[in-house]
């Protein structure tokens, strides 16, 4: 309906809530006018009114202990987590302080998956030929591998269904693709792989083997599998090998296969390492997801968004002491000391930059120099179909698909904003 809603110049200014000097925005108002107005000619169908033709759900949290050798890695990182969080508290960070503590954090998980995937261009290559005995399992430091290697043999081998395992990082979709390779091979059965490393026509492969190949037993997916997929008559287990930060990416996974068209009951594990980030993650998702459906599912005409300040809280919350914890280390007092602390070696900064914050940033991990320290944390994007072209008059032209030019406009927007901001550090 062409003229459902107002016209595209009344939008802003008719429903935005405006940040006082600023041209961002903090809100929306008037919302009670768009769903009179969006009424006529939008249906919201929500999972709920049509559970009765769904199967039986049943979600699992599995809780994996760290071995000390994370918990010792993990925790070396929760002071300088802790003193950016104070220095949150007193004024709003620098765009290179926030990115230091989304380095921080992002490592913090993937301690949590375990030490194989934080030095995986270490360990793979001694891995890659070898099988995983027992022993060779405990010394990669990476409890989830075993815990993954119980949930196939129980799951896939002992039950005869199919299983989707989702993580955020292709590398720990590797290490878990190994730790599982010679119990799916004892019993006939290999895995396939659907992320962003494959060609299209490798994903779509991997798919119909799947469906039809009744030896592809297991799809190691990354969360570019996490929309778009309909994997509902193939697979009837989830496995989430970690927590994604925002709840609607979790549902996102699951909803591969638990959809219209599953005919058999759903069971999703979600591995959590509860002694780390990830514990208390999983409880700030919970959180969301409750307010997710108060706001979505009532009748308020305002919405406020989620900015800096609300992200930095729900922060606070993940590294407040624990109780019957001990502080370890004294506050840091400036930058320097704050650089002085210094992160394990997570791979290839590429593979960090790419996928290590995910849908909240993506940390630029091996930038140097005064730009570095006024770079925003930039999301991470599919740059695949983008295309630039060098005009004849000095200027450029950027093609970009309309999903992509959203997010592209927003990156270069935030990437001038803060070169302004941060103008005179640059030219010093």
């Amino acid at each position: 309906d062409d003229i459902a809603l107002e016209p595209k110049w009344r939008l802003t200014a008719f429903h935005g809530v405006q940040v006082e000097g600023q041209s961002s925005l903090s809100g929306a108002k008037n919302l009670d006018v768009l769903r009179e107005r969006l009424a006529v000619s939008m249906l919201r169908r929500v999972r709920k009114d049509v559970l009765a033709q769904l199967p039986p759900r049943s979600d699992t949290r599995v809780p994996v202990e760290l071995s000390e050798v994370q918990r010792e890695a993990h925790d070396e990182l929760r002071r300088p987590v802790a003193e950016l969080v104070r220095r949150a508290a007193r004024r709003p960070l620098a765009p290179r302080e926030f990115t230091r503590l989304m380095q921080l954090l992002t490592t913090q998980r993937m301690i949590c998956n375990g030490m194989a995937q934080l030095r995986f261009d270490e360990e793979w290559p001694r891995i890659a030929t070898q099988k995983p005995t027992p022993a060779l399992l405990e010394g990669l430091f990476a409890p989830k591998l075993s815990t993954l290697r119980t949930l196939i043999e129980q799951i896939v081998l002992g039950q005869g269904r199919k299983a989707v395992v989702f993580s955020q990082w292709r590398n720990m979709l590797r290490c878990s693709e190994w730790a599982i390779r010679d119990l799916l091979e004892a019993g006939g059965q290999r895995a396939a792989f659907f992320t962003g490393a494959e060609s299209s026509k490798e994903r779509e492969a991997a798919v119909v083997a799947f469906h039809e190949d009744p030896s592809v037993s297991v799809l190691f997916l990354s969360d570019a599998g996490g929309v778009g997929l309909n994997l509902q008559r193939a697979a009837s287990c989830c496995i989430n090998l970690e927590l994604p930060w925002n709840p609607a990416v979790l549902e996102q996974r699951i909803g591969r296969i638990y959809r219209l068209g599953q005919e058999r009951p759903i069971d999703v594990y979600n591995l959590v390492s509860e002694e780390g980030i990830e514990g208390r993650i999983a409880t700030l998702i919970g959180q969301k997801s409750a307010l997710f459906a108060a706001v979505f599912d009532g009748s308020t005409d305002a919405v406020q968004f989620e900015g800096q300040g609300s992200f930095m809280q729900n922060v606070a919350k993940l590294v407040e002491p624990v109780e019957g914890a001990v502080d370890t280390g004294v506050a840091l007092e400036d930058d320097a000391s704050l650089d002085e602390v210094v992160l394990p070696a997570i791979g290839t900064s590429a593979e960090f930059v790419r996928e290590g914050a995910g849908e909240l940033c993506a940390p630029i991990a091996a930038s140097e120099g005064p730009i570095a320290a006024v770079m925003p944390a930039l999301p991470a994007l599919d740059l695949r179909g983008l295309t630039v072209e060098r005009r004849a008059d000095g200027g450029l032209r950027i093609d970009a698909s309309p999903a992509l030019a959203g997010p592209l406009v927003a990156l270069l927007e935030s990437l001038a904003r803060s070169l302004r901001e941060g103008g005179s550090e640059v030219a010093e």
